[in-house]
């Protein structure tokens, strides 16, 4: 049954919140990363292999252990948005991440798409997992928790959408903001060159037009910065921090890798307890 955002409440009181977006099929991970203590995970289907059939199952992992089932859409023209955000909602994710929203009339699309009315024109579905299959919560209520839980995560990547910050970020419904920081380096000529100054003045740009807009920002590849920048990023409102899972994976790797080495040379010296 549909329940309390919490990544949502801790957004909108100003917290960062930290989660991880995975590229493969695995509810087990989802559930570890979970208990482990991550705020959401970020179930991408842009860039990966998993189904919808995958994407429930990690949703119902991530109802297990305690953490915010987001969802990333593939990249489309906005008319196409309904049927996309209308499944995956119905699935059970409590919110949606849409790339290369470049226009108001974007936003306003996406937003369309996720809310039911009167602030949107979702389809109809008081039947489903999130609403106990309608035995849990009735029709009018569901629509209203379903409006009030679900969040909207807008990604700008382009150029175009730099030109056009005040109008994206000033579209009702928009929570967050995610600077898609390897699309918008190679739009501006800098591709894979995420310290390029440019890229950063334009990062930064976003950073301060979202805090005017009242919209938590997210920095894309924030690990990919050095530590001195994600810092920086973080002092001007850098909010919503989200680390791919392979790279949690290899730091894990390396970490126990060291620990593995700084054993076998104590066996070596003869050190025992």
């Amino acid at each position: 049954m549909i329940s309390a955002n919490r990544t949502k409440q801790k957004l909108e009181a100003g917290e960062v919140v930290f989660g991880s977006e995975i590229m493969f099929p695995s509810a087990d991970v989802v559930e570890i990363l979970g208990f482990a203590g991550l705020d959401f995970i970020y179930l991408d289907t842009e860039h990966s292999a998993s189904t919808h059939e995958s994407i429930a199952h990690m949703i119902r992992a991530a109802e297990i252990s305690g953490i915010t089932p987001l969802v990333r859409i593939p990249a489309q023209p906005a008319g196409q948005y309904a049927g996309t955000i209308l499944r995956l909602l119905d699935l059970g994710t409590m919110g949606v991440i849409v790339p290369h929203v470049d226009s108001r009339e974007k936003a306003e699309a996406v937003v369309e798409a996720v809310k039911y009315r009167p602030r949107g024109n979702r389809g109809m579905f008081d039947v489903g997992r999130q609403s106990g299959y309608g035995f849990r919560l009735p029709g009018p209520e569901y629509v209203r928790k379903s409006n009030e839980e679900t969040l909207v995560v807008v990604m700008v990547e382009s150029v175009e959408a730099l030109d056009r910050l005040d109008d994206i970020l000033g579209v009702e419904g928009v929570d967050v903001v995610q600077i898609g920081t390897s699309d918008l380096s190679q739009s501006m000529g800098f591709a894979g060159r995420l310290d390029a100054p440019p890229v950063v003045e334009a990062v930064e740009r976003i950073l301060a037009a979202a805090r005017r807009a009242g919209v938590a920002p997210g920095v894309g590849s924030f690990a990919g910065f050095p530590p001195e920048l994600s810092a920086r990023f973080m002092a001007q409102g850098a909010q919503f921090v989200n680390i791919v899972t392979a790279s949690l994976l290899t730091a894990g790797v390396r970490h126990w890798r060291g620990w593995l080495d700084g054993v076998r040379e104590k066996a070596k010296e003869g050190v025992l307890p």
